[in-house]
């Protein structure tokens, strides 16, 4: 009876929340005043689902350059129009509150976060990357190599060599070398919850392709109770709980036991610890484990497909341009030998050739062409008087700004020593691959840029590193071509389909 009875509840619940809620998007009719770009001829989703890059060069050039804001079709027709914003508007931007201006708000409405009980960001799990993570770079470095050995040996087989995907090899490599940062070594080398972390994200895009296509607006509530979607991320995240229990029941003894004594040492270098710690220093007796799940899940999704690309399409920018990967190679067999295999942030910062190749594979292959991707959730007016509705979407042209001649000459060619010269010449302290500006923008801007890039950076650098001192590494079917990237939308992808060859040195 109180199982009908609460189904009854949320069920009422639900539908009280829809009758009051925004039916829709904004309007193309509060939008009439702003240019659109769009293509012509062929103006279907299918073309903004492969093609939108070149036309936001086209509107880039057209009118961003002018400080005019253009709008776009948006493929998910639900959400309205998008708006792509001049970087005159950035700095308004990229230090607002998310009361305000808000990329939570953004993933819930475009991925169906509500509807499919996937992780969502909290404002603790970013606070914690962004200062306990990055606080302890320097005593995770040496682990996080050690995992990308270890990881890669019992990834291969034993023999000389081994041809394999190259994404699946990265993309497994990535998710335990993380994964010590996230959870600790207990579950690192646990292959259930490598898994996890490489299926969440896809289930995340499944469960709202899938919900989105099977429900109407009107009646997507019912969802989580009918959709498989959801009941498989239920599933996961269930299964996630019980694989965190016996970390969450270690880390909660030792959070008692240095409360006790007063002992200021940390028992644990991961964010599942600090998580707990930060939550243990307000009122309600701390974080529950399913709390911590959701946290860990969300960490997993915003760090391990991103992390997997970024490596991939730098592993192809390497392999067919072999003057700068022979360089980048002495590089690090040369900071290999003084560090004698016991990596410090000092010593992993001597590696400047690897650091500004890193740096121009992100400005020429990223893995978005938009930054400060936003929903307005208030009604507001920019400096200048540009009135932005509420319950716009809108973003900045980070890839277009990343091809502009005038800030970055010769802007289509690949130039692995761009940024290594801009640090000799200009500033040594900035153009570094974690480093953000309004002319780099690749882990976003402001208050709110990628707090995991430095977590990113090392662990990067570290599966390079150990990658090239044990390997010798080819493209299979090396012709001197890149392999060809993937679009969708706003994004692009390194080739899954590629192989690399591997010999043991």
């Amino acid at each position: 009876m109180s199982t009908i009875l609460a189904l009854v509840a949320a069920i009422t619940a639900s539908i009280i929340w829809w009758y009051i809620s925004p039916k829709s998007a904004v309007t193309r009719q509060s939008l009439q005043h702003i240019p659109e770009c769009e293509f012509e001829d062929d103006n279907s989703p299918e073309r903004y689902r492969l093609e939108s890059r070149s036309l936001l060069y086209k509107g880039y050039n057209k009118y961003s350059r002018h400080g005019v804001p253009f709008q776009m079709r948006n493929p998910i027709g639900e959400l309205g129009p998008q708006l792509v914003l001049p970087m005159k508007y950035l700095d308004e931007v990229k230090y607002a509150s998310t009361s305000l201006f808000s990329f939570p708000l953004f993933s819930e409405k475009a991925f169906l976060l509500n509807y499919s009980d996937a992780p969502q960001q909290t404002e603790t799990a970013a606070h914690v990357v962004r200062v306990d993570l990055t606080r302890n770079l320097g005593t995770l470095a040496n682990g996080m190599y050690r995992e990308a050995i270890e990881g890669l040996e019992e990834y291969l087989s034993q023999s000389k060599s081994n041809t394999i995907p190259t994404y699946d090899l990265l993309s497994n490599i990535t998710a335990r070398v993380t994964a010590l940062g996230l959870v600790g070594p207990e579950l690192c080398r646990n292959e259930e919850w490598i898994q996890i972390s490489l299926q969440t994200t896809f289930a995340i895009f499944n469960a709202a392709f899938t919900i989105r296509a099977d429900y109407s607006r009107r009646w997507r509530w019912l969802a989580r109770w009918r959709s498989d979607a959801p009941r498989q991320m239920r599933a996961m995240r269930a299964r996630a709980v019980e694989l965190l229990r016996p970390l969450y029941q270690d880390r909660t003894a030792a959070l008692d036991q240095k409360s006790s004594s007063n002992n200021t040492a940390s028992a644990f270098a991961d964010c599942l610890f600090w998580l707990l710690k930060k939550g243990n220093q307000g009122s309600g007796g701390g974080p529950s484990l399913e709390h911590l799940a959701n946290e860990q899940l969300f960490l997993t999704v915003a760090s391990m497909h991103t992390t997997s690309s970024t490596l991939a399409a730098l592993l192809y920018d390497l392999l067919t341009r072999p003057a700068s990967c022979e360089a980048i190679v002495d590089e690090i067999e040369h900071t290999m030998a003084e560090c004698q295999g016991q990596w410090t942030l000092q010593e992993v910062a001597k590696m400047k050739r690897l650091d500004s190749f890193m740096k121009e594979s992100q400005r020429v292959h990223p893995i978005g062409f938009i930054t400060a991707q936003r929903i307005a959730v208030k009604s507001h007016t920019f400096k200048d008087g540009f009135h932005l509705p509420r319950g716009v979407i809108f973003q900045f042209p980070a890839d277009a700004v990343h091809h502009d001649p005038e800030i970055y000459p010769n802007p289509d060619e690949f130039d692995g020593d761009r940024f290594l010269r801009l640090r000799e010449t200009v500033d040594p302290n900035r153009f570094h691959f974690a480093s953000v500006s309004d002319t780099m923008l690749g882990f976003g801007a402001g208050t709110h840029a990628c707090p995991g890039r430095f977590f990113t950076a090392l662990a990067v650098k570290l599966i390079v590193v150990a990658l090239f001192t044990r390997y010798e590494v080819s493209l299979v079917g090396d012709d001197g071509e890149r392999p060809p990237d993937t679009y969708n939308d706003f994004n692009m992808g390194p080739s899954r389909e590629a192989k690399i060859l591997l010999r043991r040195k």
